[in-house]
C-alpha cells in the first residue's frame, strides 16, 4: 500500500518513507511502525496511546516519555516542529492524529510468475541469485544421560535427538547436520560456540534425560551458537506406562517450538537491518515473525518481506507459502476493506510454493487453505492431510484441519485435530483460532455449553480477528449468557466501529445457509445493523 500525505509518501510493502522528490527519509523501525499506524487510521482519526503500546511494544508497560520520544522523532523527520502542528496533532490525554489528507493506493506484490500486476516498475527488486542467503544450520546433540545406562528408558537420550533430526529435516526450513556428525559431541562440557566453530552451526539443540526417579524427566534447550544465548527451553516428564505417546508428544513440541522460535530470534537479530540489504532467507524470517503479531500493519509488513524473498529467489517455497498466508488473512478481513486481487494471488502463491517444493509442509498447507476458500473446496482436505503427513508435528496444519472440519464435518475430526494443535503448541499466540474451531465444532455437535467454554477461551487470548469474536459472541449468547455476549459485542464495535451484519457475512465464506439466519438474529439482538 502507498500512502500519500502532504509532501510525503509511505510504502507499507517496502516500509519506507520518502519526501516529495522520492528521496528516502531514514527512520528507526519503531518510528516507522508509529507512522504506519497513523496512516492506517487516516485523516483526523485518533490513534490512542493504548493502540500504540499494544503494537509497538506488544502491550508491555512503557513510560509516557518513551511514547513522546517516538512522536518527537517522527515530527522531526517530517519537519513538523512548529508549535502550531501541520502533520501530527496531539489530542490531549488521549493520543494523536494526522492533519493532512491521507490518500492510499494499492501496489500489488509480485505475482508468483515473476511479473507485476499494474505495479510501478521497480517496486520490487529484480531476482538476485547472489542474495538468496542460506537457511540456518542446526545441530542436535545426543542428550546427556543422568543416571544408570541400565535404567529403563535410558536409551531415550540417543533415540529422542535422533527422532528430532528426522522431524526437523521434514520442515525444509533448516539445514540439519547429520546424526553421524553431531553425535560425536557427547561430552558434558561441549559449548555451543565449540559446535559452531567445528560444524558451522547457527543453532544447537541439547538436553538431558534424568532416569534416576520412577518418573523420568527430559530437559531441552535451543541455543543461538553465535551468541551462546538460550532461545527456548522446556522440561517434560515421562510416564513410564506411556513412553511411546509421551516421546511422540515431546518430539512434536520441540520441533514446533524450533520452527516458531528461530524466525523470531533471527528477526530480532535483523531488527535494525536495512530492507535493501536483506537476503531472501533474512527477509523470510522477518516476514514469518510478523505473522504472529496482531493487526493489518504487521500483515502488510510481512507481505513486503515475503515479496522481497520471492523476488530474490523465485523458487523459495516457504516464502511463497508465507505470501499466500498474508493474502488469506486479507481475504478473511474483507469486511474491513476491499481485498482486491487477494483471492487470485493467494492461489497463485500457493501454487508457486508447491511447484518450488512439493514436499514442503507449509506449501501443502497454503494450497489446502487456498482451495478451502474456492470452488474446489472438496479438494482442500487432501492437501491439508498431506501437510500433516509430511510433518506430523506441524501445529498450523492441525489448526487448519480443525477449522475445516469444524464447518464441513466430521465435527469429531475437528476436535481431534484441535486437541493435537493445542498439545503441540499450548502457548501459541494464535491459538485463539484453534479455540474458535473447537467452539464451532461443539456447537455443531449440539453441546452449547462446551461451545461457550471454547468461545471464552478464544476471547482470553489477545487478538483482532473479527470472526473469532463473532464465534465467541454467538456461542456465549446461545448458552444463555446474554450480558457476557453483550460485552463481546461492545468490544467488537470498539475494534471495528463500522462493521455490519452484511460485512460479517462477507468475511465468513464458510457460513452455511442453515447457520446464516441464526447468526443474523444473534447479531441483530446485540445491536448490529
Amino acid at each position: 500500500m502507498i500512502y500519500q500525505f502532504g509532501a510525503f509518501s509511505f510504502d507499507s510493502n517496502r516500509f519506507e518513507l520518502a519526501d516529495a522528490a522520492g528521496a528516502p527519509i531514514h527512520l528507526q523501525p519503531r518510528t516507522k511502525e508509529l507512522l504506519h499506524l497513523l496512516l492506517q487510521k487516516g485523516t483526523g482519526q485518533l490513534l490512542s496511546k493504548a493502540e500504540i503500546v499494544d503494537t509497538l511494544w506488544d502491550g508491555r508497560h512503557v513510560s509516557n516519555v518513551a511514547l513522546l520520544s517516538q512522536i518527537k522523532t517522527l515530527r522531526n523527520a517530517l519537519g513538523d516542529t512548529d508549535r502550531s502542528r501541520r502533520i501530527v496533532e496531539t489530542v490531549h490525554a488521549k493520543g494523536w492524529r494526522l492533519i493532512p489528507e491521507v490518500v492510499s493506493s494499492m501496489r500489488l506484490p509480485a505475482a508468483p510468475t515473476g511479473h507485476m500486476l499494474d505495479a510501478p516498475q521497480g517496486s520490487v527488486p529484480e531476482a538476485e541469485p547472489g542474495r538468496i542467503g542460506e537457511r540456518p544450520v542446526i545441530a542436535i546433540l545426543p542428550f546427556r544421560l543422568i543416571g544408570s545406562v541400565r535404567a529403563p528408558n535410558a536409551s531415550i537420550s540417543h533415540a529422542l535427538p535422533d527422532d528430532i533430526i528426522t522431524a526437523l529435516s521434514r520442515l525444509r526450513m533448516l539445514s540439519v547436520i547429520a546424526r553421524g556428525t553431531s553425535f560425536q559431541f557427547t561430552g558434558e562440557a561441549t559449548s555451543p560456540s565449540t559446535i559452531r566453530s567445528s560444524l558451522g552451526a547457527d543453532y544447537v539443540v541439547s538436553g538431558t534425560v534424568d532416569v534416576r526417579s520412577p518418573m523420568p524427566g527430559i530437559t531441552t534447550e535451543l541455543t543461538d551458537a553465535r551468541t551462546n544465548r538460550i532461545v527456548w527451553s522446556e522440561h517434560f516428564e515421562i510416564d513410564p506406562g506411556a513412553v511411546h505417546e509421551i516421546r511422540t508428544h515431546v518430539i512434536g513440541r520441540i520441533v514446533h517450538e524450533i520452527e516458531r522460535q528461530i524466525p523470531r530470534n533471527e528477526a530480532e537479530r535483523l531488527r535494525l537491518a536495512t530492507p535493501r540489504d536483506l537476503t531472501a532467507w533474512q527477509a523470510f524470517h522477518l516476514g514469518s515473525s510478523l505473522l504472529y503479531r496482531r493487526g493489518i500493519a504487521n500483515i502488510e509488513r510481512a507481505q513486503g518481506y515475503f515479496q522481497r524473498a520471492v523476488a530474490i529467489d523465485p523458487d523459495f517455497a516457504r516464502a511463497h507459502a508465507g505470501l499466500s498466508h498474508t493474502y488469506w488473512w486479507l481475504l478473511l478481513q474483507r469486511t474491513l476493506h476491499d481485498p482486491g486481487d487477494a483471492p487470485l494471488l493467494m492461489r497463485q502463491s500457493a501454487e508457486a510454493a508447491v511447484d518450488a517444493d512439493p514436499d514442503d509442509p507449509s506449501a501443502n498447507l497454503a494450497m489446502g487453505k487456498a482451495l478451502s476458500l474456492g470452488k474446489r473446496r472438496d479438494q482442500a482436505p487432501e492437501w491439508l492431510e498431506r501437510a500433516i503427513d509430511l510433518s506430523p508435528s506441524y501445529a498450523m496444519g492441525h489448526t487448519q484441519m480443525a477449522a475445516f472440519h469444524a464447518f464441513a464435518g466430521p465435527y469429531e475430526n475437528a476436535m481431534t485435530h484441535g486437541e493435537m494443535a493445542l498439545s503441540l503448541s499450548p502457548r501459541d499466540p494464535m491459538r485463539y483460532s484453534t479455540y474458535a474451531a473447537q467452539a464451532i465444532a461443539q456447537f455443531n455437535l449440539g453441546d452449547i455449553q462446551a461451545a461457550a467454554h471454547w468461545g471464552r477461551m478464544a476471547q482470553s487470548v489477545p487478538h483482532e480477528d473479527l470472526m473469532i469474536m463473532v464465534t465467541a459472541l454467538c456461542a456465549i449468547f446461545v448458552s444463555g449468557e446474554k450480558e457476557e455476549a453483550a460485552e463481546i459485542a461492545d468490544h467488537i464495535r470498539q475494534v471495528f466501529p463500522t462493521v455490519t451484519i452484511a460485512g460479517i457475512e462477507r468475511a465468513n465464506p464458510y457460513m452455511g445457509e442453515k447457520v446464516r439466519p441464526v447468526v443474523q438474529a444473534i447479531l441483530s439482538a446485540n445491536g448490529f445493523q
